[in-house]
């Protein structure tokens, strides 16, 4: 038998770069179950990111534009003062309450609801650039203060069905003044490959963190579906009170430097394989004491620190 064909017993190629494949494959031999120095009480451990690393595009952004266009959000006066004024919150309210209470169809075509939903998505936007990633990460997961936790386990499935039946494209956003339209994303899709990789860590006894910046909920959701262990999923989680959600989110917030804080305060080690795709998730590329994989999704400055430090870049796996 080939080395080719023994490797893909163990690990299938798929997209990856052959000499990323190779890699993968001896890190399963060497760190994992036929190891010798395999200590079941103490497995070697695998963190990856979420989104645009182990799946296409982002489930925390996909949920927020959901929950604004569905409008399923609690909006009492704490809901309006998690959007900063300077954004357009007075606005944003007034076009909201135009629509408050009515349906679907009888608000998608109004100047009222055009209004709403892209002052809604704007704002998120501007916090992004304006504040950065966390706070923006931030900002989309607030949007579930308020519910209940058995309200939000029923929304993440319907958030999940919804977007995993989407063709995989572009959505435009028509303006709705004085909030400019935007195009965005649709569909999320588990990567082929990084699907293949999760089950061959699994087989060779490897213990795999999912780590997000998005809402742990939806990511913990997504999880299920794969047959990942949920407790093994990290992200923003707020805080509840009485089963509500308030808007105060747990420390460390899983976001650049916090994302590797919240895994080391939760893990306690260090993996022996990172996967990620952006500076978001540089701290637990560089944490890693093994092999660490760039996705390349256009981040120049991971790019740039993934040759300085000899990581591998891979380019795009199998929607």
């Amino acid at each position: 038998m080939t080395d080719t064909a023994q490797d893909a017993g163990i690990l299938p190629q798929g997209a990856w770069l052959p000499e990323i494949h190779r890699a993968l494959v001896d890190l399963l031999e060497t760190h994992g179950v036929n190891s010798p120095d395999y200590n079941p009480d103490r497995p070697p451990l695998a963190v990856l990111d979420c989104d645009e690393t182990l799946i296409h595009n982002d489930i925390g952004e996909a949920m927020l534009r959901f929950m604004v266009a569905r409008r399923r959000l609690k909006t009492d006066r704490g809901f309006w003062n998690i959007i900063p004024e300077r954004f357009g919150r007075e606005a944003i309210n007034a076009a909201y309450k135009a629509v408050a209470g009515r349906s679907d169809h009888e608000v998608n075509d109004t100047a009222a609801y055009r209004r709403y939903r892209a002052g809604m998505l704007n704002v998120y936007e501007s916090i992004r650039e304006t504040e950065g990633l966390e706070a923006a990460y931030l900002f989309a997961a607030r949007m579930l203060r308020g519910l209940h936790e058995r309200t939000v386990a029923e929304l993440v499935e319907e958030v999940i069905d919804y977007e995993l039946d989407r063709t995989v494209g572009h959505d435009d956003i028509p303006h709705g003044p004085p909030f400019g339209g935007m195009t965005v994303p649709t569909g999320i899709r588990v990567y082929q490959e990084m699907l293949e990789l999760l089950h061959a860590l699994n087989t060779y006894g490897f213990q795999t963190w999912i780590v997000s910046s998005s809402n742990v909920n939806i990511v913990r959701a997504l999880a299920r579906r794969l047959g990942h262990p949920e407790e093994q999923v990290l992200g923003i989680e707020l805080a509840t009170q009485g089963g509500v959600f308030t808007d105060k989110a747990e420390e460390p917030v899983p976001v650049g430097e916090g994302k590797l804080e919240l895994f080391l305060d939760t893990v306690g080690r260090s993996p022996v394989l990172a996967i990620g795709d952006s500076m978001n998730d540089f701290e637990m590329l560089e944490n890693c004491e093994g092999l660490s994989i760039v996705l390349d999704k256009g981040d120049e400055e991971l790019l740039e620190k993934a040759e300085e430090l000899g990581w591998m870049v891979q380019p795009g796996l199998s929607i």
